[in-house]
């Protein structure tokens, strides 16, 4: 998260703190949320918008090249724990794809349930391979009779 101080309240700009980042402008209807990460303010501001949004918005809102608006639009795609976001690709009359996305809701930031130390992680159980449920149990009780020929057909090798 970047911290007050990268936030120059003259000009009402945040600088990131990753370095090969250029500073860029925050939309007031936002400027609440300073102290966030900037894909968080992004999806804030889309949220407000009610609308679909493309890059060429975010770019101009938030004044940075529209190759980082489609860097932060990939970012709020992939960072589902906080933000919920629809995305569509719209085919242009000179058949070029426009991607657009629909943000949905933002979680306040330590809403996530944070493991306490010591606790352990609940075991998921997850499946392998595409036997269903009675094929994985023939498999499974073959092998630990000892025999481990595949089960053939569905049925049971006894």
């Amino acid at each position: 998260m970047c911290s007050e101080k990268k936030i120059n309240e003259a000009d009402h700009t945040h600088h990131p703190s990753q370095a090969g980042y250029d500073a860029c402008y925050i939309p007031e209807s936002v400027r609440q949320y300073r102290g966030e990460p900037l894909y968080i303010l992004v999806a804030w501001w889309c949220l407000q918008q009610h609308d679909w949004v493309n890059r060429s918005q975010i770019s101009e809102a938030f004044r940075v090249p529209v190759q980082r608006a489609s860097f932060l639009m990939a970012y709020l795609r992939n960072k589902t724990r906080r933000v919920i976001v629809e995305s569509r690709e719209m085919l242009l009359a000179n058949n070029v794809y426009r991607y657009e996305i629909q943000v949905t809701r933002v979680m306040p930031p330590g809403s996530r349930k944070k493991r306490l130390p010591g606790e352990k992680r609940r075991l998921t159980r997850k499946r392998i391979g595409n036997a269903d449920t009675t094929q994985a149990t023939l498999i499974w009780n073959n092998l630990r009779k000892g025999n481990p020929s595949p089960v053939k057909g569905g049925t049971n090798n006894d």
